[in-house]
């Protein structure tokens, strides 16, 4: 059975793993309905459904292909952790990263998976080519798909094999985090993200309190990374939130040691080890990407409703920034957005908690992330992106016969 990383997700579905892109090709041309998996860090109903799973972390490719100048082909169902180090080796490196690293990087561009940094776009606007296998077991490249529809497509259009990237040449960053004051962030956030090359902060529920982290680039030798704490501090904020059912006073207190044990850190690394880390801890997640002017609003009527109805939760609240670019399904498409996003432990519902929050993201012009949660409809979802109905129309002449759409994909993008 596959399951994804929340455990939220499953499908009962045979899997199947070709080696070669011909027994892709072939598996691909033979099976009525089919998904691929990555590393399933998705939390939507995107895999279930289908007549096969499709698992291509064993197709015999390698990890890089040719270059030319600032750009790279790679194996586009290599796992970003991998290749990584791969762009190391060559004196490259991605221009810019999210916090987790465990997808492909056809999972990640698919999804429009983002880091943060006013001036610097999401993953799958660093692909400047792609090549794909298609309904009909095909070679399909961009030069049959316009590349902005190619970008980001949920896996709707084919199956993505291959994809030239731009890099930068391999880049050191010096990480600084500090605990601030909740309202001095939210007042200070546009003025951050102007003044770093990657900001981003975490509410943290119920303290007053942010932890704000920054990258800027150094060239000063690499140190060594404090010890990751973030599962420790997200244990407290459970413990301390399973202790205020019985007594408000002791989550008080528990939350005013956690922000007291907070410490800061200030070193350099290698950019991809500097902005990636592990996630331990299960979660469900919604985010949704704002317009930049409405974001710092928004976010504050969330935590007000976060404080007034829903003393249950205890993950911090994650805010980010992503520049423009145009694929058809990016939610970035157009201009910069600011991206909020809650989670809630895994083994407990969501549901009300985001329900209660998605219709003042909903309100406010923003976008869903396409590998987290939201209830949008295919309406709604074609009066947020200007060329919706236009990618919808290439999906339909790509693979009329839906073999790329699972049920939930299918009653968002087919009217």
């Amino acid at each position: 059975m596959w399951t994804n990383w929340a455990g939220n997700q499953s499908a009962q579905t045979a899997i199947t793993g070709p080696v070669s892109i011909a027994e892709l090709q072939q598996a691909i041309a033979e099976t009525p309905s089919l998904r691929v998996v990555g590393a399933g860090h998705s939390f939507t109903p995107i895999v279930a459904g289908g007549d096969r799973i499709l698992d291509l972390s064993e197709l015999d490719m390698p990890t890089l292909g040719d270059r030319d100048g600032n750009r790279i082909w790679v194996n586009a169902n290599a796992r970003l952790r991998d290749l990584s180090p791969a762009l190391a080796a060559q004196g490259l490196a991605f221009r810019n990263l999210g916090d987790i690293n465990a997808q492909s990087l056809a999972g990640a561009a698919s999804t429009a998976t983002h880091g943060t940094g006013r001036t610097l776009p999401c993953l799958a606007a660093e692909i400047t080519a792609a090549k794909l296998v298609s309904a009909g077991g095909d070679i399909l490249s961009t030069d049959d798909i316009p590349l902005e529809m190619a970008q980001v497509t949920l896996g709707m259009l084919g199956v993505l094999t291959e994809a030239q990237i731009s890099v930068v040449p391999k880049y050191n960053l010096r990480r600084r985090v500090r605990l601030a004051d909740l309202q001095d962030s939210l007042a200070n956030m546009h003025q951050n993200w102007a003044e770093n090359r990657n900001f981003e902060f975490f509410c943290i529920p119920f303290t007053g309190k942010a932890v704000e982290i920054r990258h800027d680039l150094s060239d000063a030798a690499e140190g060594t990374a404090p010890r990751d704490l973030d599962m420790i501090a997200v244990k407290v904020l459970k413990l301390a939130r399973n202790a205020g059912k019985l007594s408000g006073g002791v989550r008080r207190m528990l939350l005013k040691l956690l922000t007291l044990a907070q410490s800061d850190e200030d070193y350099v690394g290698e950019s991809w080890r500097v902005l990636c880390s592990d996630r331990h801890i299960r979660f469900n997640e919604m985010e949704y990407h704002l317009p930049p002017d409405v974001a710092g609003d928004v976010l504050q009527e969330v935590i007000t409703r976060l404080h007034r109805d829903h003393k249950d939760i205890y993950f911090p609240i994650e805010v980010r920034q992503t520049a423009g670019d145009t694929a058809c399904l990016s939610p970035f498409q157009g201009g910069p957005r600011i991206s909020i996003a809650v989670h809630t432990d895994a083994n407990e519902d969501h549901r009300r908690y985001f329900d209660a929050l998605e219709p003042l993201f909903v309100e406010a012009g923003g976008r869903p992330h396409w590998g987290k949660m939201h209830s949008l409809t295919h309406k709604e979802l074609s009066g947020l992106y200007p060329d919706f109905d236009r990618f919808c129309a290439l999906r339909e002449q790509l693979d009329p016969g839906g073999k790329f759409l699972t049920p939930a994909l299918a009653k968002l993008f087919r009217p």
